[in-house]
């Protein structure tokens, strides 16, 4: 996710700060010191409001982390791995490597976050009550506990991939025995959810609610986009879940030697053959990459007196993946770098080229021309 940054590692899952999270927090921290606290608990010094609420608003988002801790412990003891957690706007998203192979898993870990907020909200209404001769401290824990009773409800309802829309795919997932279909389902109720959001926003909006009506239409908007991504990852996953770069590599490369002349290659194998890219090497040894964007930075004028050498991209300089590397994280690089093809490397050798056209290409033919999966057996 664009924008963020880490803080720490826990449980061995990166935590991250997307920069939207900051202005949440400040945001938050105002509403509590001017608006919330002072309607509640009249009398404080303007000073104390703010002190409360920015303790409140920090809290808030550690009771978040929490939360997705839950559900990254449930996955990781599952044996799904959890590269890192990721703090921003909206609260918080996991990102696991994988989907989960069963539905059980699926269930156990979408229920884990809203099952760990309700146990965060009796913790701190247990707090609250016994803090009752500190005021300000019983503030910040009734209203920890009132929040995260609110964010364990909000989660729980259906809009995917929030963790109801995860419980909505995994009982579908249960009954019609595929992931791909369940995630369909989930998703258009998802999208049900969101354009009610749309809906009753609009209304908040019309009746002088204006920053309700903004929140939720903003909620609205990111669930939509949110469970859209979802879809289009399970299918990518069903498409090429199963496949190493090595599976959808072109084996079929041409190689062509370092001193070569750079107008000799884009005759013969750029314009000639409608190659993209060449590999550059001699006697087996990889030097680098030659690509249509290599050559669009030289003057045409110079192509017949410029040697391959010195217009191709160093091999210390490519972007490679091994052969083992899983299809789907391969497609992933090429988007993040915005590259239009990798080398394919096993035993230091280059042994492929994996292009993103001819990626894309075969995940709509096999969109197109596979089956529905099997059903996938419950653990």
């Amino acid at each position: 996710m664009g924008g963020s940054f880490r803080i720490a590692r826990i449980y061995g899952v990166d935590i991250e700060i997307h920069i939207s999270w900051l202005l949440i927090v400040g945001l938050l921290a105002w509403s509590l010191a001017e608006s919330v606290f002072p309607e509640t608990n009249p009398g404080w010094s303007r000073a104390a409001y703010w002190t409360v609420g920015t303790a409140a608003s920090l809290l808030l988002f550690v009771t978040v982390l929490v939360h997705e801790l839950a559900h990254a412990v449930v996955a990781i003891r599952r044996g799904l791995p959890v590269p890192k957690i990721t703090l921003f706007i909206f609260g918080g998203v996991s990102q696991l490597a994988r989907q989960p192979k069963s539905a059980r898993e699926e269930l156990a870990i979408a229920i884990a976050g809203p099952a760990t907020s309700f146990v965060i909200a009796a913790v701190c209404g247990v707090i609250a009550a016994a803090t009752g001769a500190v005021e300000k401290v019983q503030a910040i824990f009734a209203y920890l506990a009132l929040v995260n009773v609110a964010l364990a409800v909000f989660n729980l309802l259906p809009g995917f991939p929030l963790d109801g829309g995860r419980v909505l795919r995994g009982v579908a997932w249960e009954r019609t025995g595929s992931l791909r279909r369940a995630t369909q389902i989930a998703a258009r109720v998802g999208e049900l959810f969101a354009y009610g959001l749309l809906v009753l926003g609009a209304l908040f909006l019309l009746t002088g609610y204006a920053i309700n009506g903004l929140w939720m239409m903003l909620i609205a908007w990111f669930l939509l986009t949110a469970s859209r991504n979802e879809v289009a990852s399970t299918q990518l996953d069903a498409v090429l879940g199963k496949l190493t770069a090595k599976d959808v590599m072109d084996p079929g490369f041409v190689t062509v030697a370092p001193e070569e002349s750079l107008q000799d290659v884009i005759d013969d194998n750029m314009i000639g053959a409608g190659h993209r890219a060449v590999i550059v090497g001699e006697d087996g040894v990889f030097q680098g990459i030659l690509t249509i964007t290599d050559v669009s930075k030289r003057e045409r004028d110079t192509w017949p007196s410029t040697t391959v050498a010195a217009a191709m991209t160093p091999r210390d300089r490519v972007v490679t993946v091994d052969a083992s590397t899983k299809a789907v994280d391969v497609l992933g690089l090429l988007g993040e770098r915005r590259l239009n093809q990798v080398p394919v490397i096993a035993e230091g050798q280059a042994i492929g080229l994996v292009s993103r056209r001819e990626l894309i290409e075969r995940i709509h033919m096999v969109e197109t021309l596979a089956p529905e999966e099997p059903p996938a057996p419950d653990e």
